[in-house]
């Protein structure tokens, strides 16, 4: 924590003799060893400026009419929170190489942000220990990190005495310590069961969630504030689980039934209080069920249950798309007909290159430059199949936005044949229509366009069941 101190100390003779009646707002930086050439400064997932680097690779934003709480900014692909209230002039430096660990703010308004980036890199440096913990038992495990969160409570109480910032902005720092920590005790039942080999997780300790009664089920300034909504996430995936433990089937996977789901749902209408809260939690809900189970008279109910307690008109509609796409992509149904760019640059339907008399079927998958170890597992996994099924035409679809050249060298490199890879042309309605929630799904159709299965994963040996039908 001295590097913690250090800034502090400097910043805040600078920020002192700042005067405190402007309320001009500015967010600026430099940026060491650019991936892009733009900032973009977000909040509530809304892009609120962008700016471009100059040649010394710096920006600056002038804020006006400035809604006070949580932004972040992206440098692509990486980004960081920023705390920004009226009248701050706030600047940062860092270098890609080391993006968070570079991370420094100086001017007005950098105090806070400093602390809220130091108790980033601690919680990031505690990751691996943290894991390790979860093998202890119960109490063992609570006493460890219970001292964890002592030690960051000290620095939070020496922050919040000695320097002038404001209650939201104490309120912000003290949320950084309390639920990255409590999301660890959320996270250790499903942990200590994994590394145990049990079917299901065991009870904990009276005492063992005490901090529960403490939680904020209410804080929209922290909707969008990633450590407190994977907190929530967790903990009514608990509550969700322990309530079907004791009143549903024990026979079941918990996690993979509808009521496991449902009941989520109805945690979400009886506990949270923030409208914004609430619509994301929903809509966390739906997408985490939507996208693992792909039944369609269980998505049935499900979108009944989810349509009867969520209000946001733009999230209903979206999780409806979603479920309605999923029942597009039914066995029996015919491949929903998207556009393709070939190798020679070339506009087609996906369904001109899927009906194909003269194979047995074909076989989707996808991948990314941006992702290049999983580039390399999809072709060898690909190559595997196709020496075992001949048969199949295998067709290689790429999701990057990245020049037709780039595309090219990109396949060659990787020893692809050039004949059966396309790259999208719209690469979020592809998304959509195909339901790609991550790049080991596989798409298997028959050599009409007929759907075998849109929902087979190339990690799983049953992918081959689906084949050799």
């Amino acid at each position: 924590m001295n590097r913690f101190f250090l800034v502090l100390i400097t910043i805040t003779l600078i920020s002192c003799q700042e005067e405190k009646r402007n309320t001009t707002t500015y967010f600026g930086g430099e940026i060491v060893n650019p991936k892009a050439n733009y900032v973009v400064l977000y909040h509530n997932e809304e892009v609120v400026d962008s700016a471009v680097l100059d040649q010394d690779n710096r920006f600056l934003m002038r804020l006006d009419n400035l809604q006070e709480g949580l932004y972040n900014f992206k440098h692509y692909p990486e980004y960081q929170y920023v705390f920004i209230e009226k009248g701050d002039s706030i600047l940062f430096r860092l270098n890609t190489l080391d993006f968070d660990g570079s991370l420094v703010f100086s001017g007005k308004g950098s105090i806070k942000n400093n602390f809220l980036i130091d108790m980033f890199l601690l919680d990031e440096d505690e990751k691996k220990l943290v894991y390790n913990y979860y093998r202890l038992e119960p109490l063992t495990f609570k006493h460890k990190m219970d001292s964890l969160q002592e030690m960051k409570l000290e620095q939070f109480e020496s922050f919040a005495q000695n320097f002038d910032i404001s209650e939201r902005a104490k309120k912000i720092a003290k949320a950084s310590i309390d639920y990255n920590h409590f999301v660890s005790f959320e996270h250790y039942p499903t942990m200590y069961r994994l590394n145990h080999g049990l079917k299901q997780a065991p009870e904990m300790p009276g005492d063992f969630y005490d901090y529960r009664s403490f939680i904020d089920y209410g804080n929209d300034d922290m909707v969008h504030y990633k450590p407190y909504m994977d907190f929530l996430v967790m903990h009514l995936n608990n509550l969700s689980y322990n309530n079907c433990k004791k009143f549903c089937s024990k026979d079941e996977i918990i996690e993979r039934t509808l009521h496991y789901h449902t009941h989520k749902l109805h945690l979400i209408d009886s506990l949270v209080d923030g409208s914004e809260l609430r619509d994301n939690l929903f809509r966390n809900a739906a997408y985490s069920y939507l996208l693992r189970d792909h039944n369609l008279k269980n998505n049935e109910q499900f979108i009944a249950a989810y349509n009867e307690v969520a209000k946001n008109k733009g999230h209903k509609e979206e999780i409806n798309n979603v479920f309605q796409n999923i029942r597009n992509l039914q066995p029996g149904n015919k491949l929903p007909d998207i556009l393709l760019t070939s190798i020679s640059d070339d506009t087609v339907h996906i369904t001109d290159v899927v009906e194909n008399p003269k194979t047995s079927g074909t076989i989707f998958y996808f991948w990314s430059t941006n992702q290049k170890r999983h580039l390399i597992y999809i072709n060898k996994r690909m190559l595997e199949l196709q020496n075992k099924y001949p048969s199949y035409q295998f067709v290689g679809i790429n999701f990057d936005d990245i020049s037709p050249e780039q595309w090219l060298n990109t396949v060659k490199a990787n020893g692809l044949n050039q004949l059966s890879q396309y790259k999208t042309v719209n690469q979020q309605e592809t998304s959509k229509k195909l339901v790609i929630d991550h790049l080991n799904k596989v798409i298997i159709t028959d050599n009409q366009g007929i759907i075998t299965n849109a929902f087979a994963n190339a990690n799983y040996q049953n992918i081959e069941n689906t084949i050799s039908r």
